[in-house]
């Protein structure tokens, strides 16, 4: 009587998350790096660095793809960054007294925080979403293509909505600097006026004083 053997069928080897996250998303990583402005071999190494941090990083990757897919995107953003801080890349010379003479950057510290918190002052003031498509689009460089998916729009929608988050910025901007403009008038005013205060203040004291000097 011939039986046949029945195994549990062993379990399949689940993929590491960073092997599923390459396979997923290698080609989009490798555009975005191309959209900041890399080619070549430091795309190529960048591509490695990206994913070198993904593995490092496995634990705090979300486990949603589409949210896994915009870490690895800002990574990407994060790493072109770095990339371009790098003296060598920003200046390969043979100058010896290069960095001596390097101007630093900012040039003006102050008007560049400056120009921070007006920034951000004004982006306060839009609606959230208008100032989440500005983020996407215009800080972390996601494409249209990116916007729209994540919008539910056609593309030529996304960029009416990324125009329309660009002129309420833009009209937001305007606001502030013309509000600090009146407070920068009010501040000039204020001192002029007490000034005058203070010195009708100051005639009445000494005529006063003649006065007492004159009496018996």
């Amino acid at each position: 009587m011939g039986g046949s053997i029945h195994r549990t069928p062993s379990r399949s080897r689940h993929k590491p998350r960073v092997e599923v996250l390459y396979e997923l998303f290698l080609v989009e990583v490798r555009d975005r790096l191309g959209s900041l402005g890399l080619y070549g071999e430091d795309l190529e190494e960048l591509v490695q660095i990206v994913f070198t941090v993904a593995n490092r990083r496995t634990a705090v990757i979300p486990r949603n793809d589409e949210a896994a897919r915009r870490w690895l995107m800002e990574v990407c953003r994060k790493q072109v960054s770095n990339f371009r801080k790098l003296y060598r890349h920003a200046y390969e010379v043979l100058d010896p007294e290069a960095v001596a003479d390097a101007v630093a950057q900012p040039e003006d510290p102050e008007k560049y925080l400056a120009t921070i918190v007006l920034v951000q002052a004004a982006a306060r003031l839009m609606p959230a979403d208008e100032r989440e498509i500005l983020l996407r689009h215009d800080v972390e460089g996601e494409s249209l293509h990116e916007i729209a998916r994540w919008l539910g729009l056609k593309k030529s929608g996304a960029h009416v909505r990324v125009k329309q988050a660009r002129a309420r910025f833009v009209e937001k901007l305007a606001l502030i600097e013309a509000q600090r403009r009146g407070q920068r008038r009010k501040r000039r005013f204020v001192p002029a006026w007490f000034m005058g205060v203070f010195a009708c203040l100051w005639h009445w004291i000494q005529e006063k004083r003649a006065q007492w000097k004159r009496l018996p």
